[in-house]
């Protein structure tokens, strides 16, 4: 199998010249590898919009603004600091509806969306209780971080590079070929070299971290995050 796979790149790579705007110009193994990691964040950060739907502009306004100031109440009673609370302008609006029967004119809402940083986790837990139970909530989801991210993504991208070159020495040798150096190198998806080939590439350069919306039962507990990182390599296929 590697002897066919390699065997395929270098025909493509000296043979196929209406593709020669996508392949190098010299014969090669190409190789894709990553890594990842389960770990558990140390930031979080938490996504809520408080609505009221009063058709009264005044009434809906004091419930909002009743809500913010709960919620900035609940936020410093956990030790949350106010730079990390940011949030923005109160705003009235016409509010989307799939049918408007006829006659009734447009329903209004009154909304503020806020973003949170939660930088202890040990006080995660009683605030996203508070928060799943507080009325006037919609739109709450949240996000886990780490603090010390980059070194972590950078570790995990010499681990992808290091399996990578082993993948690339198992085919060169595999063929009876010595391994050339490295002439192309991505951290995501080279996509026109892929498809030239007819190859399938890992579409997840990055991943974890992300903005999430797991069951409301589930906000309550910090959750484990994956990081990874992808590393699409080319290497010259030297002599035997």
């Amino acid at each position: 199998m590697l002897k066919r796979f390699a065997a395929a790149l270098l025909l493509a790579a000296t043979a196929l010249p209406g593709m020669a705007a996508d392949l190098p110009n010299h014969p090669f193994i190409h190789v894709s590898a990553s890594a990842d990691q389960y770990i558990m964040p140390d930031v979080g950060e938490i996504d809520i919009d408080i609505v009221s739907l009063e058709p009264d502009a005044d009434a809906a306004w004091k419930i909002v603004n009743d809500r913010l100031e709960a919620s900035r109440a609940l936020f410093a009673q956990h030790g949350i600091a106010p730079e990390d609370v940011f949030v923005q302008d109160i705003v009235r609006r016409p509010r989307k509806v799939d049918i408007l029967p006829e006659g009734q004119p447009m329903p209004m809402e009154t909304r503020v969306s806020m973003h949170v940083t939660v930088r202890d986790l040990g006080q995660w837990t009683p605030v996203m209780r508070a928060l799943i139970v507080m009325k006037d909530i919609e739109s709450l989801a949240v996000t886990y971080n780490r603090s010390d991210r980059e070194k972590i993504e950078s570790d995990l991208l010499q681990q992808a590079l290091a399996s990578a070159k082993l993948k690339a020495q198992e085919i060169a040798r595999g063929v009876g070929a010595r391994l050339g150096p490295a002439t192309g190198v991505s951290i995501a998806p080279l996509k026109n070299l892929s498809n030239a080939m007819g190859l399938a590439s890992d579409s997840n350069a990055r991943g974890g971290g992300g903005r999430r919306v797991p069951p409301k039962a589930d906000m309550a507990l910090v959750q484990a995050m994956r990081l990874a990182q992808t590393a699409d390599v080319i290497y010259r296929i030297g002599g035997k």
